[in-house]
């Protein structure tokens, strides 16, 4: 599978929009923690767990923006968006407009830039055209096939484009949902914090080697990246290796142990 990206002319006016339109919202991590001020006087009332694993990351981002924007308390738990029944009625209707989002069409005016599909499917052009539509990204495939949007989205189309390919060398992996995928990086988390303290400790060495192995077998969940999935499960096989070892040195284990678990602090 490639991806060839080129130019073609098109007219650059003088009133180009200002900034990096390519840059989208990281996926739902830095939510704020469910405020119970906030919320409707409601003793009686209940909290509900939207499930959006099926949506695509770009999607659930779309959304968690427009609830930030509109002061919609509620949390993240994985692809799970958690909301006390007395904003179902705000979150049902951002969940509407995110769902009825479409993609604008190309303008003619603006730079345009053409990736070649050589090697794509036709699923998995079908899955790039949902998620660039999906994130609001105008791009259209033309006569040959090539996928072609604005020049200034390059940078977007291309993550999107890395993060379908990686994916799909998640094939025969095993795939988790939000909540268990959560739950295999806080228990990696507290074994890599015990080998940062201790290189020899039996219950940190057990934890970085069982989860570990877990984690190296494990597809990228949905909401996030591909790509930086990949370096999680290369980092705990390495330390795994490091453990495994009889040439490797504390040091090593324990730098090591302490890089994975600064990342996955960040994730848990």
């Amino acid at each position: 599978m490639s991806v060839v990206a080129f130019r073609f002319g098109s007219r650059q006016d003088d009133d180009t929009v200002d900034g990096d339109p390519s840059e989208a919202p990281e996926d739902a991590v830095d939510d704020p923690a469910l405020d119970d001020s906030a919320l409707e006087d409601d003793e009686d009332g209940e909290w509900l767990a939207i499930e959006l694993h099926e949506w695509a990351s770009e999607t659930r981002s779309m959304l968690a923006q427009l609830l930030l924007a509109d002061g919609v308390v509620h949390s993240w738990q994985g692809t799970t968006l958690l909301a006390h029944e007395s904003v179902e009625e705000a979150v049902d209707a951002l969940i509407e407009e995110v769902e009825s989002a479409e993609a604008r069409e190309l303008d003619p005016d603006r730079p345009q830039l053409a990736f070649e599909m050589t090697g794509w499917s036709g699923r998995l052009q079908a899955q790039l055209s949902e998620r660039l539509g999906s994130a609001g990204v105008p791009h259209e495939f033309d006569s040959e096939g090539d996928l072609v949007c604005h020049e200034d989205d390059e940078e977007h189309v291309e993550l999107i484009i890395e993060d379908i390919v990686a994916r799909e060398g998640d094939s025969g992996l095993t795939e988790l949902d939000g909540l268990e995928a959560n739950n295999l990086l806080s228990a990696m988390f507290e074994s890599t914090d015990r080998l940062r303290r201790d290189v020899h400790d039996s219950k940190g060495v057990l934890g970085v080697v069982t989860h570990g192995q877990r984690l190296v077998a494990t597809a990228t969940p949905f909401g996030f990246s591909a790509t930086a999935w990949s370096a999680l499960r290369e980092a705990a096989d390495q330390l795994i290796g490091l453990i495994e070892s009889e040439d490797s040195s504390d040091v090593e284990i324990r730098d090591l142990a302490i890089r994975l678990r600064d990342t996955l602090q960040r994730l848990v």
